[in-house]
């Protein structure tokens, strides 16, 4: 018999790591997102097979980094908080922004301001070294300028090109900043350095310790950094490896992953709430599930949303039962354990709450439970079975405002 062993694959709950840098125009330099991008000649049928998750079943093996992460999963590790913060696109009198060279100018100008606290702390850049004082951080500013007219008058850039590209990156506040600090700088040297500008500052004012870096957006070869959704996330997972690289817990699984069904809230919305103030958009989600509610007798309606959050739910605790299945068997005791604990975990995904759900019980809206399929989910909530022994999972893988 061979000794070949499949490797279980865990795509419904996190996309694999590459370490493959590739040069994108649109995005810089960053991790390729999928296999075809590295073998152009792969069919798209053998792609589609290879994110098939493998059933749980005999001859299967789980790699030692999946391993790893899924022991981080289940043990509640802490994730890191990576954003791109946006630009206003209006005024504090609410008038509409125009992107052009001034307005770019003062905004930098502001930004770095308010990163550098008005120049109490440090600023660190690519070049430079620390910058510290209003005099340092206004020379950083002019240096910028400069660059960015040079590359606009080699047609590199155009009034409407933004100047920088603003990302933060946050912990909880237990977390040792000095370490935060440290892994930013690690990142920022490995995904940026020798190809753009930048700066960081370290803020400890708030609760959570967090990094915000600022890039220049067009690079030394005149490529614009263009940040997508899969670059988001290869900045988590490279924050969160250089976090534990220095013995600080961190982990960057999708919120899926984790058994959460809900976006955070924009910073402006976090910010209004923290302040105890009345939100409009709240007052208009009461109003809509009251309505949905007189219309359908006290039952809350579900919606197409509500069946592709319990299909990919339902992918997610399958990938995790087989996980258990697989490391039950092993005959080491650290995979035995690994496989209570994932077990447990993956008990406690059985039920999903939307927002709207939440808003129906305040209201009092208190219909029966429903299960998978039903059309008349009481409440939003959804109650997911678990996964038959042996049962095949043949399914397929699947900001804020900056100042």
């Amino acid at each position: 018999m061979s000794d070949f062993k499949d490797t279980y694959g865990f795509q419904d709950c996190w996309p694999p790591r590459k370490g493959r840098l590739v040069r994108n125009a649109a995005s810089g330099f960053f991790v390729a997102e999928t296999e075809r991008r590295s073998n152009p000649q792969q069919s798209k049928a053998s792609v589609k097979a290879n994110q098939v998750t493998l059933p749980a079943r005999g001859g299967q093996t789980i790699s030692a980094a999946d391993k790893a992460r899924l022991a981080r999963v289940v043990k509640g590790t802490p994730e890191v908080m990576v954003k791109v913060t946006k630009p206003a696109k209006s005024d504090k009198h609410g008038n509409p922004i125009k992107v052009t060279r001034g307005t770019e100018a003062r905004r930098v100008a502001e930004h770095i301001n308010y990163i550098s606290r008005n120049g109490k702390l440090e600023v660190e850049t690519s070049d430079v070294g620390v910058l510290k004082g209003r005099q340092a951080t206004a020379e950083l500013y002019r240096d910028w300028i400069e660059k960015h007219d040079d590359a606009r008058a080699a047609g590199m850039a155009s009034d409407r090109t933004r100047i920088t590209t603003s990302i933060l990156f946050s912990m909880p506040g237990n977390t040792n900043a000095s370490g935060v600090k440290d892994a930013v700088r690690a990142l920022a040297e490995q995904e940026f350095g020798g190809r753009h500008d930048y700066a960081m500052a370290l803020h400890t004012d708030t609760p959570h310790p967090h990094v915000h870096l600022t890039v220049r957006t067009v690079g030394h070869d005149g490529v614009k950094l263009n940040l997508r959704k899969a670059d988001l996330q290869h900045l988590r997972d490279t924050f969160a490896e250089k976090l534990r690289q220095r013995g600080i817990e961190a982990e960057s699984t999708p919120r899926h992953a984790r058994g959460k069904t809900r976006r955070g809230e924009s910073t402006p919305v976090y910010k209004i709430r923290q302040r105890g103030g009345e939100l409009y958009i709240d007052a208009k989600k009461r109003n809509e599930v009251r309505r949905d509610l007189e219309r359908n007798n006290g039952v809350l309606p579900t919606h197409a949303w509500d069946a592709a959050i319990a299909d990919h739910r339902n992918r997610v605790m399958r990938t995790y039962t087989g996980a258990a299945r697989i490391l039950s068997q092993s005959d080491d005791p650290a995979d035995r354990d690994l496989a209570k604990e994932t077990g447990r975990f993956t008990a406690r995904l059985t039920e999903v709450v939307t927002q709207r759900a939440e808003i129906a019980r305040a209201l009092e809206a208190v219909p029966s439970p429903g299960r998978i399929g039903d059309t008349t989910g009481a409440r939003g909530t959804v109650q997911y079975p678990e996964p038959a022994r042996g049962e095949e999972d043949r399914s397929r893988p699947g900001r804020g405002r900056e100042r």
